[in-house]
């Protein structure tokens, strides 16, 4: 009995061998040749099919984990590229092209003095302005500034004579350069040295004196009503010097005092 026992069991471990041989695997590595790992047995690929290998550190670096773009390809800063930075916005600030119309009103009074009689010109007057140009940086303007003074029936006086005819107009003209500064709360000052002419017109004629030197100092202040329009009120001290015309002319001193509304395109 005890011989069938063993040539049983003899005969069930040499059937069974070369089972638990290519049984129980868990990886690829564990199979002999080619073979590979299938439900934890061994067995040969099927044709066309490629063995798993297993992925080295080599192709770990091959497959970056994100992308991301070298230094060198990322938006440098103005500063950085050399180039100088672009100014900020223009809103509401004084840079670029320049234009600013003004309209007021006021006092004039023009006087000269011949063979010791004394005369003069005098009334309310009117006063309008442009000046056109663009800041030569930020604040500080320079521009081209036409004005004049316009007074309809002045009081005329000479000697001891007084007339006050409603059919006179004396007219100041005005050309030359202007400057301009706006300083804290969009107050500015403007000096515009001219070239000037004054004429009197009465009864249909007129008379003009020479050519002289005007000069024309503006305080105003505006206020912003857009993006590049500021609106606001403006005082004008004006003065003018001019020669008259014919035989010993006297020369004509005139000055004039006025306030305008202001508007500024800048």
């Amino acid at each position: 009995m005890r011989h069938v026992i063993k040539l049983g069991a003899a005969a069930l471990l040499a059937f069974a061998g070369p089972a638990l041989a290519d049984d129980g695997c868990s990886k690829d590595s564990e199979c002999k040749g080619d073979r590979i790992c299938v439900q934890r047995q061994c067995v040969d690929p099927e044709p066309g099919t490629a063995a798993a290998q297993p992925r080295t550190a080599t192709d770990q670096q091959a497959i970056p984990a994100k992308f991301e773009p070298a230094r060198g390809d990322t938006p440098s800063s103005a500063g950085d590229s050399g180039r100088p930075a672009v100014l900020d916005s223009t809103i509401n600030r004084h840079l670029g092209a320049y234009i600013r119309p003004d309209l007021g009103f006021g006092y004039v009074r023009s006087s000269a003095s011949q063979n010791g009689v004394d005369a003069s010109i005098s009334g309310f007057a009117g006063t309008f302005g442009i000046a056109v140009g663009a800041a030569i940086t930020e604040n500080q303007i320079l521009a081209v500034h036409l004005w004049d003074l316009v007074a309809t029936s002045p009081t005329i006086t000479s000697g001891n004579t007084t007339l006050n005819n409603p059919n006179a107009t004396l007219t100041f003209v005005a050309i030359g350069g202007e400057y301009t500064g706006y300083y804290a709360g969009n107050v500015y000052l403007s000096i515009s040295p001219a070239l000037t002419r004054g004429t009197l017109a009465v009864n249909g004629t007129s008379q003009n004196t020479s050519w002289g030197f005007g000069l024309r100092a503006a305080l105003g202040k505006e206020w912003w009503v857009s993006n590049h329009w500021g609106l606001g009120m403006v005082g004008h001290l004006s003065f003018t010097a001019n020669q008259d015309t014919g035989t010993n002319p006297p020369m004509w001193t005139s000055w004039g005092a006025t306030v305008a509304f202001s508007a500024t395109y800048n």
